[in-house]
Formats: structure tokens, C-alpha cells, sequence
């Protein structure tokens, strides 16, 4: 799993404080801290680091994005942008002809959508953007509809669980904010797990979609247990040791792909 106190490790976790901000708006300092597994003092220096890059203010022990930010940060390449278009090109490879799938909120799973080849395929998602995604060939998306949480268009409540029970799908290719051996599959909001963990229990399969920052951190909300990873589609950063402890956790199989 990654060092805790390397500089990349520091920037893994200041690239996940940006996402919440990204989907919540805002945060307090000490529940960082605690979804993130540190002190609430290295969680000060990560937003005054972040506030010094433009993309979050501070105030009175939260931080929110800086609204001078979001457009620049939708807008602009993730730390990780060239591992999340690996990983969904390669999960769109394990797509057939007219299956039925459960994609999640999830930029790295969303971005397998454009690259289905396959024809007659339904994906079933929680996405209010995937409505500007091109559609598969011959196949269709279906928006689960909900109540919708700005600016990600994340859609949850009893609306959406309702349609989802409706479905039984093949595959679920989800992502996640965290893995760990210790609490699972991990999102940071309470909403985004529920749907994630009901997208899983009714799918035949779970195809997990992360980056290999996401690997050894705890996000806040488990939605899934290791033992129920299909597979695991992660980038080349992913050490050896990474991927034996996660198949000795529970993941049933690993695949590492590279960005070249």
C-alpha cells in the first residue's frame, strides 16, 4: 500500500480532500480527518496547501471549493487523468453484446461509456451528466433519477434505490474513493454508498475501476467488502505487494494496466 509519508502519498490525499469538496461543496476539518485516517492539523496544512493553488477557501474549521476553482478544476486534467483513461478503456474492452450494466457516479467508470464497443448494451447509472455521453452502439443509458447532488450530478434517495432494485444487471463497473484491507471498498458520502453498495448486490458481477492513489485509503463509507471484487482494474503505480495484500484480503483479481 502507499507510504503514508511520502510526498505522493501527500498528494494522493490532497487530490481526495479536492473530490469531497468537488461533490459536497463543502467540509469540517475534523471529519476529514477522519475519513482520511490523519490529524486534523495535517488536514490545515493540506487546505492552506490547497488554498494557496486557487482551489479551496478556508473558514471558521471547514474549507469549500473556491467558486473561482470549479470551472477551472472540471475543466482542467486530474493528477491521475492519464491512469483513469487507461483503466476505463481497458474496462470497456470486457463489455458484450447486449449486456446490462451498473455504472456509478464514478469519473473513471462514466469514462468507460464512450469506449463500448459492443453492441446492444443498456448502462443503468445515477449520473445525471451521463446524459451528455454518446450512447453505446445500438444500446441505450438510463438515468436512474433521484435527488440530485451538485456539482457532480450525483443522484440518490429512495427514488433512485427504488429503480435500482428493479434492475438485474450482469456487471457493475463502479469506482470508489478508497480501498482498504481494513474497511473495504470506500465512498465519502453516506448517499453515494448506499447506491454503490445496492448497484453491487444487484449485479452478478463487480468489476471495481481505481487508480492506484486510491489504494490503502479509507474514504468514510463502506459500500462493498474486498471478498466481492471480481476484479480490480488499477494503473502500473500499483506495486507488487499492493496487489498480493489486496488478493490476500479478498480480491479475486488484479489487473494492472499502463499508461504507454
Amino acid at each position: 500500500m502507499p507510504n503514508r509519508s511520502g510526498r505522493s502519498f501527500v498528494e494522493q490525499r490532497r487530490q481526495i480532500i479536492v473530490e469531497i469538496l468537488e461533490r459536497e461543496g463543502r467540509a469540517v476539518v475534523s471529519d476529514l480527518a477522519d475519513r482520511l485516517g490523519t490529524s486534523p492539523l495535517t488536514i490545515r496544512r493540506d487546505l492552506a496547501a490547497l488554498e494557496e493553488r486557487g482551489v479551496v477557501d478556508r473558514r471558521y474549521g471547514e474549507a469549500v471549493i473556491s467558486e473561482s476553482a470549479v470551472t477551472r478544476i472540471e475543466g482542467a486534467p486530474s493528477l491521475f487523468e492519464a491512469q483513469k483513461d487507461a483503466i476505463a478503456r481497458h474496462a470497456a474492452t470486457l463489455v458484450t453484446d447486449n449486456e446490462l450494466l451498473f455504472i456509478n457516479t464514478s469519473s473513471t467508470a462514466l469514462a468507460l461509456i464512450p469506449h463500448i464497443t459492443a453492441h446492444g448494451v443498456t448502462v443503468v447509472t445515477n449520473s445525471a451528466l451521463a446524459r451528455d455521453l454518446p450512447l453505446p452502439p445500438d444500446g441505450m443509458i438510463l438515468v436512474t433519477g433521484g435527488e440530485v447532488r451538485t456539482p457532480r450530478g450525483v443522484l440518490s434517495g429512495e427514488f433512485a434505490l427504488a429503480n435500482i432494485r428493479s434492475v438485474s444487471a450482469t456487471t457493475c463497473f463502479v469506482g470508489c474513493a478508497g480501498i482498504s484491507t481494513v474497511t473495504g471498498v470506500t465512498s465519502t458520502t453516506q448517499q453515494e454508498a448506499t447506491v454503490n453498495s445496492l448497484m453491487v448486490e444487484r449485479s452478478d458481477r463487480m468489476v471495481l475501476l481505481a487508480d492506484s492513489s486510491k489504494l490503502g485509503v479509507a474514504a468514510g463509507f463502506t459500500y462493498a467488502p474486498l471478498t466481492r471484487v471480481a476484479l480490480l482494474i488499477t494503473d502500473s503505480g500499483a506495486t507488487d505487494e499492493d496487489v498480493e495484500v489486496l488478493r490476500e484480503a479478498g480480491v479475486h483479481e488484479v489487473v494492472r494496466v499502463s499508461t504507454t
